[in-house]
């Protein structure tokens, strides 16, 4: 598991808040893309609306165990925008979010990329969980 990192969660407000000096109040809603993220990086999406990937919690039964509770693996985002910060998860359960910041635009999680629970007593401390992150501009 990763821990938030509050200079990350800073440099992406710097981020936005410049973009929105230079956008205006409104933020304009993202185009179709394809983002791979790592934990704590951060991708403009528009002028004025930066996505970060937070941390994630991943307490999936290891790949060689028997557990009574299979566990859950949830990806945390800030959507930072002239509004201020907007917080939500993702996981293989739940792989699609229409933040209401991102003005109707949909974000849809690759759970193909997702690598599979690793098995026990191999997980090290740096292990890192990347993902692949598609967002779909609203319908105009």
């Amino acid at each position: 598991m990763t821990p938030p990192r509050p200079l990350a969660a800073l440099a992406a407000t710097l981020v936005a808040a410049s973009f929105s000096l230079f956008a205006g109040c409104a933020a304009a809603p993202p185009q179709d893309a394809v983002y791979p993220l790592r934990p704590e990086q951060s991708v403009a999406l528009a002028h004025g609306l930066v996505l970060t990937y937070d941390s994630y919690s991943d307490s999936r039964c290891p790949a060689n165990t028997r557990c009574v509770w299979a566990g859950r693996l949830i990806f945390r985002f800030v959507v930072h925008g002239p509004d201020g910060a907007e917080e939500f998860t993702l996981g293989p359960d739940q792989p699609t979010a229409t933040p209401p910041s991102l003005h109707g635009a949909r974000i849809a999680l690759d759970t193909s990329a997702i690598p599979p629970a690793r098995a026990a007593g191999t997980m090290r401390p740096g292990d890192i969980i990347p993902v692949t992150l598609k967002i779909t501009a609203p319908p105009r």
